[in-house]
Order: C-alpha cells, then structure tokens, then sequence
C-alpha cells in the first residue's frame, strides 16, 4: 500500500521545522508523493512548503494539488488557472505531479471545467489528473467526457475511508475499478475518532483541541453519539490485544479494507506531531489485525452506518 504525506496541518499546527522531520522520515521509509491544496489555511500550507523548497528543497517529492469552487467564480477556467499559477508560485515549483478537482462545481458546466484542465495540462502545469468528493455518476460523466474529447483522463481519486466510514462500498469503488482509477485515503482515523482519544468525551459537549476543534466539518462527520458509543467496544477489543486504536485502524485500511489489494492504491497520512506521524506510518507496515479486532471494527461499522455521511460532495 502507497502512503502519501498530507500536509493539512501544515502552517497551522505543523511549523517549518517540524515539517522538515517530518518530510525527513517520510522519504526515509521510501514514500515520495506529498498532497497539498490551494484552500489550507488560506495559503499558508502552501507558503511553509515553499519556504522548505527554497531552503532544503522538495525536488525528490511528487506533490499533488488541488483547485476548490470555493476560489472566485468556481472551476472556471479563471479560477483554476489563477488557483495552479497561485499555488505554483507559493510552493516555488514548477508543475505538480497530480492535480486535483477538489470537489464538484454545480455551477459550471463540467465540459467548461474539463477543457480548462486540459489546456493546464498541455502548457505543463501538472502532469497527472485526478478527482476528490465527486459522486460517482459524476466520475463515469467526466471519463466519458475526457474519452469523447480526447482530453486526459483522471488517475487517482481521493476519497473519505476508514473503518466507520465506508459508504465510498456501496457504488464508488466498482466505478473506480472499471475505469482503472486509482483511490486515495483521506481521513483514515475519522479525523482522530478512531485515535481512541474522545472515548469518554460526550457527543454534546463541544471538542477544545485537535482538528474537530478547528475544523467543523469533522465535527459533521464523526462527532456522534453513535461514535462515541462504538468506540468504547473498538478500544476493548484493541486494548485486549494490546493495540493502539489508531493503529488498529491504519492497519485494517493495509489489510482487511476494500482497497487492501489495489497496486493504485494508497493511504494519505498527516499529523500534528512528529512522533504522532512516526507511529502512523510505522502502523501501515504492521501486520494483519487478530480477528477479534477485525470484528469490532465491522461490528462498530454497522452500528453507525445509517448516521455515516455520503461520501461525495455537495
């Protein structure tokens, strides 16, 4: 399984030199693909990594970024085009490897936004394509786009997946598999859910630190009743075998989970410390989990799945 670097807490929880370590031991263990956004932190993701390029350099790193419809008029040919020639400048690079459509534009019609990212594409400003948060009638819609046209398929679609959130099972894989695209994990422990650290919290009291601090979306997602309930079973039966919940859940998306057998495959990892961010990927080299485990985690998956979100957006 691929691991990828996300870079998301970088330029808020993650200064410079802690990015550094962090790109240190990430190429230490053989991982080159780094993912970043145009929208973190308001561009500050972004300007720290540029920093890093210009003082030690990324040039052995395949960076991935992203155009959001949150930027100006949506994914215009304006807005992409000003959102890949911005966030070029800011990283200090000269093309990204993959580059994404960060979720759909309703507003726009996706022939418009395809043909821009084309033309991006033919002028060198990225070398591969790639998708996140689209349904996958909308993925089918933009290959046979791309087909009819001539125009540069996408590769690699990143997508939300972990061990209580598995709606992607239902019809999203299948249609990844049949046009050979590739799936990439963000929010592999349920944005700290499945860390184990908020099982004694209350889904009604409000979170004070940590992404679901910071970020209300991951309060959306996970911060259920639901959650809390199942993850007291989970971190039993982990705490039985003498495993970490977090790396019960990294090693169930490397052995057990619907992608574990996919060469196209990989799983994004971040964190806001640097041996946070060693265990993780340590975790991913790990061994299969004792069935016992396995079976929490399926256990727990079909008790919060009527609450679990969609896995496309809007």
């Amino acid at each position: 399984m691929k691991i990828v670097l996300g870079s998301m807490t970088f330029g808020d929880q993650v200064d410079e030199q802690n990015a550094k370590e962090m790109i240190d031991k990430f190429s230490a263990h053989g991982f080159t693909e780094l993912d970043t956004a145009y929208v973190y932190h308001n561009g500050k993701t972004e300007l720290l990594l540029g920093q890093i390029n210009q003082s030690t350099g990324l040039a052995e790193l395949q960076i991935a970024g992203k155009a959001n419809p949150s930027v100006m008029d949506g994914l215009t040919n304006a807005s992409i085009s000003h959102q890949i020639s911005t966030s070029l400048e800011r990283t200090k690079l000269d093309s990204f490897d993959l580059y994404y459509l960060h979720q759909p534009d309703l507003n726009t019609d996706i022939r418009t936004t395809l043909a821009s990212v084309f033309s991006l594409y033919r002028e060198g400003k990225f070398k591969r394509f790639a998708l996140s948060n689209y349904a996958a009638w909308q993925v089918a819609e933009i290959v046979e786009i791309c087909e009819q046209e001539g125009w540069m398929k996408p590769v690699v679609y990143q997508g939300m997946y972990n061990a209580l959130t598995r709606d992607i099972e239902r019809e999203l894989l299948n249609c990844l598999s049949n046009y050979n695209i590739g799936f990439y994990v963000y929010n592999p422990l349920a944005g700290g859910m499945l860390t184990g650290k908020h099982v004694s919290t209350q889904a009604t009291d409000q979170p004070s630190s940590g992404r679901f601090a910071t970020f209300a979306g991951y309060q959306d997602r996970y911060w259920k009743a639901d959650y809390f309930s199942v993850m007291e079973s989970i971190c039993a039966a982990c705490s039985a075998s003498d495993i970490e919940p977090a790396n019960a859940a990294l090693r169930w998306l490397v052995h057990h989970s619907d992608i574990s057998n996919g060469s196209n495959n990989a799983i994004i990892i971040g964190a806001s410390r640097l041996a946070q961010f060693e265990d993780n990927l340590n975790a991913c080299n790990d061994a299969a989990l004792p069935d016992t485990v396995v079976a929490a985690l399926d256990e727990g998956w079909e008790q919060v799945r009527p609450a679990c979100i969609k896995y496309f957006r809007p």
